[in-house]
């Protein structure tokens, strides 16, 4: 992903707004210089070591509430948004809205099976969740 975002999506401001598109007929040629492929590999690098040391970060900062939501998950293998709430207490965003304002979605798990936007349930068995 943090390749794409360098190559196709012009997400960095030091390789700029190009867009490198990944031409599966020009395996043998890239359409860019050796020095550009080593400024997209050490923008690639910048990328995903920010990425990793603010979730490095974050979790260690939530620590104890992420260790709280684990212990609940295999008391009760499913969690609620009372679940949460009582635990965590109220989300930091004021509504919905705001939180979309902010990240451009409403943040609950809108669309997955068996779960509604006000109760959308966490499985401790879902791939990815801690």
């Amino acid at each position: 992903m943090a390749t794409a975002m360098v190559t196709q999506w012009g997400m960095s401001s030091k390789i700029g707004y190009m867009s490198y598109e990944d031409d599966p007929s020009q395996q043998l040629h890239k359409p860019f210089s050796e020095s550009t492929a080593q400024n997209i590999d050490s923008e690639v690098k910048r990328i995903v070591d920010e990425a990793y040391k603010q979730c490095k970060d974050l979790l260690t900062e939530k620590k104890k509430e992420v260790g709280l939501v684990a212990e609940e998950l295999l008391a009760k293998e499913v969690l609620g948004r009372e679940d949460m709430v009582r635990m965590l207490g109220k989300r930091p965003f004021e509504s919905n809205e705001e939180f979309e304002k902010y990240f451009g979605s409403r943040g609950d798990r809108e669309g997955v099976e068996g779960s509604t936007p006000e109760t959308g349930p966490l499985r401790g068995g879902e791939p990815g969740m801690f």
